[in-house]
């Protein structure tokens, strides 16, 4: 599958999914440590933004990044630099960082 295609058929999707190389993959649900973690980290990026005068931004999981023709993340964390996201768009399209926090990294810890 393309990212186009999944794009197009994923707001139908019951869940949240990720495209990585062509094949869908649902996202498990998380953990409270994760969830804690996943703000933690976006409050910190947000913060440091704001600090530095960037004049990027930090947009919370939710929103998805096309990385290639085959592969769509929802990452936990995006820092959007260059024009404004459009507020009615679910693909920030010029994204430069992500930060995803390894699921089972939660289970190493208790």
């Amino acid at each position: 599958m393309n990212a186009d295609s999944f794009l197009a058929g994923a707001e139908g999707l019951p869940g949240r999914h990720e495209l990585v190389d062509g094949e869908v993959f649902s996202m498990s649900t998380q953990r409270v440590r994760h969830a804690q973690t996943k703000f933690s980290a976006q409050s910190a990026l947000r913060a440091t933004l704001k600090d530095m005068g960037s004049d990027c931004v930090m947009l919370p999981d939710g929103v998805t990044v096309r990385i290639g023709d085959s592969t769509v993340f929802e990452p936990d964390a995006l820092v959007h630099c260059g024009d404004r996201p459009d507020p009615t768009s679910r693909v920030a399209q010029s994204s430069r960082r992500r930060v995803s926090l390894p699921r089972n990294a939660e289970d190493r810890h208790g």
